[in-house]
């Protein structure tokens, strides 16, 4: 699936694949969770953007200012456990799928 590119602040970035499966906002940052399956199974990607505004519209960079770090740690934090929580339960289901 190939959605239209979106302008961001440094330069055009072409969105293919899925949507994610998580997206966390907190002043003007925002991490989005996706899954990807491979080879190897399933694995997890996150991105990483702040979201301004220019005139009447909307924008994203992956530059973060200064003040922007600890709101950027704390979504990676939120992402990480996001991603162990859903490690864990997939998990347990082909734990209890193999069980039957």
């Amino acid at each position: 699936m190939t959605h239209p590119t979106k302008k961001t602040g440094e330069k055009s970035v072409e969105r293919r694949g899925d949507p994610p499966i998580k997206v966390l906002r907190l002043r003007g940052v925002k991490a989005a969770v996706f899954e990807n399956k491979g080879d190897q199974g399933v694995f997890h990607k996150v991105t990483l953007q702040r979201i301004y505004r220019e005139g009447e519209q909307w924008k994203t960079t992956t530059s973060l200012g200064r003040d922007d770090l600890p709101v950027a740690r704390l979504l990676l934090e939120r992402a990480w456990e996001f991603i162990l929580e859903a490690e864990g339960n997939r998990s347990s289901e082909d734990q209890e799928t193999r069980a039957d």
